[in-house]
């Protein structure tokens, strides 16, 4: 291992500094690319800024330039960032950011079935969040929240509403295919990763990473289920050795609703009711199926984080892994 690679790599540099770095980097290009998005979309649809301050949703050009927006920010901010923090990690990002296969094969299986598992108990659980209260002295930061999270939702739903198999296509791209992509690459090959290594526990940077994710997509009164989808997701990716899994898996999650959404609409989604006896089977099943995951897992902490490219750590075949 030359010194040269050892000083370039960002791989070798501290954890916290690479937190640091990361951060610079995220910040940078959604400042610069978020403005060139941002300026891009308002020209090619003859909008203004103020016009999304309260934007008309039933205005065709605001809900296209909304979608457009979404998903070119979805590419830079999570995927020119993860990407452009692992090529200044190592010499092949790619792998470096865990697309190789997963160990075993079929983990990707795996994936699918978790996230259907656990669809009834993330409903139970939105539901829960959101019947949650602040104290009575907070209640005006609580209507705030609120109002904020009934703002964020109206975005969502409207740009949800499908009128055409063509705009289902555009959704499902725009909503499901990048941010399973990108949002996987930025969360956990990356930041879950940095989160691992500073605190030297597997679980625990998986556990900061889920609420990370959770709070970055803003809607803080949905906190509960898209945390246990981060921390799902970064256990995929965790136990599998590969990104493959996690990206599978978040696809299907928001590929399922999105389908939901154009098949049944909104009003029949929200008068459907999870039974309790679900629940707990979706939770069992969830148990089980995270226990299984780690069984079969052969990855170890010394193979996710050797620094040096010319050692290689033989995965422990017999057993639990060293996690």
């Amino acid at each position: 291992m030359h010194l040269a690679a050892v000083i370039t790599y960002l791989k070798y540099k501290p954890a916290w500094l690479q937190l640091l770095v990361f951060g610079l980097i995220t910040i940078g290009t959604t400042i610069i690319l978020g403005t060139i998005v941002d300026w891009t979309i308002n020209w090619f649809y003859q909008l203004k800024t103020e016009d999304f301050v309260q934007p008309d949703f039933n205005n065709p050009r605001v809900l296209n330039a909304l979608r457009w927006k979404q998903g070119l920010l979805t590419i830079s901010l999570f995927f020119v960032s993860g990407f452009f923090f692992a090529y200044k990690s190592d010499q092949r990002p790619w792998r470096f950011l865990g697309f190789k296969k997963p160990q075993p094969a079929y983990f990707t299986f795996i994936a699918i079935i978790l996230v259907l598992a656990a669809f009834p108990l993330a409903a139970w659980l939105a539901d829960m969040n959101q019947q949650m209260h602040l104290p009575a002295s907070m209640k005006a930061i609580e209507q705030s929240m609120r109002d904020t999270n009934d703002k964020l939702e109206a975005a969502t739903l409207a740009m949800l509403k499908m009128d055409s198999l063509k705009e289902y296509f555009v959704v499902l791209f725009m909503s499901a295919i990048l941010p399973a992509f990108c949002e996987e690459i930025f969360f956990r090959a990356v930041l879950q990763r940095i989160f691992i290594q500073i605190s030297t526990r597997p679980w625990l940077g998986i556990l900061i990473t889920g609420c990370l994710f959770s709070l970055f997509h803003g809607l803080l009164l949905g906190f509960l289920p898209r945390a246990m989808l981060g921390v799902l997701l970064g256990m995929l990716y965790w136990y599998s050795g590969s990104l493959w899994p996690a990206i599978v898996a978040h696809f299907v999650h928001n590929a399922l609703q999105i389908t939901g959404y154009y098949v049944w609409g909104e009003d029949k989604l929200e008068k459907l009711t999870i039974s309790p006896l679900l629940v707990v089977f979706s939770l069992l099943a969830v148990l089980g199926i995270c226990w299984y995951m780690k069984r079969i897992s052969v990855t170890h902490y010394g193979e996710w984080y050797d620094t040096d490219d010319d050692l290689v750590l033989p995965a422990k075949k017999d057993g639990p892994s060293n996690r």
